[in-house]
């Protein structure tokens, strides 16, 4: 990534910025829509934030993790515009409905069968909003707890209590269900 973001900065290369594009977009989507609940809104709080940054593309090299940021733009960007709708002063992570769950392809994933993965699916959207937020922040889209924390302006130890909670429940309603999955293999 350190080499797309150096070509649109220095190169105002546009191949490159479509390809960082394509490589964020559907994440930096399933955020927005878990806070404005709405499609074509989600889709515009994204593009906004990628106009601003290849607009400003100039000053990339001054950004600590190009991904924090983006998440962090897509929260104040999806705040703001619930400001707007709703006078609201501050987002609750207890409202916000994450909706996408998805679990990436990986080598162990490709052996689970479509009955397994529903029941994990399932367990995951049983989660309290701003625990399944969390978890899906940080295994799906792979962000460390330092910077889910960032993110949601939530301190470290909240973010782990939280991951810490959302796979101590995830294990209490999955086992039942993998013991008896089990016995039908």
């Amino acid at each position: 990534m350190p080499s797309l973001l150096h070509r649109i900065q220095f190169d105002n290369d546009e191949t490159a910025f479509q390809e960082f594009y394509k490589e964020n977009v559907f994440k930096l989507f399933q955020f927005a829509f878990s806070f404005v609940q709405n499609r074509e809104q989600a889709e515009e709080i994204v593009n906004d934030v990628f106009l601003r940054l290849w607009q400003n593309r100039g000053g990339l090299d001054r950004i600590d993790n190009i991904i924090v940021y983006l998440y962090v733009a897509i929260k104040n960007t999806a705040a703001n515009y619930l400001r707007k709708m709703a006078n609201r002063n501050r987002i609750d992570l207890e409202r916000v409905m994450v909706s996408h769950f998805y679990l990436s392809p990986d080598p162990e994933e490709v052996l689970m069968t479509g009955e397994l993965r529903k029941m994990i699916e399932h367990s995951v959207n049983q989660l309290p909003p701003k625990c399944k937020l969390i978890f899906k922040l940080v295994k799906e889209d792979g962000l460390s707890c330092h910077e889910v924390a960032s993110i949601l302006g939530l301190h470290y130890k909240t973010i782990t209590t939280q991951l810490t909670i959302a796979l101590k429940k995830l294990e209490q309603t999955l086992k039942p269900s993998l013991v008896q999955y089990r016995s039908k293999v």
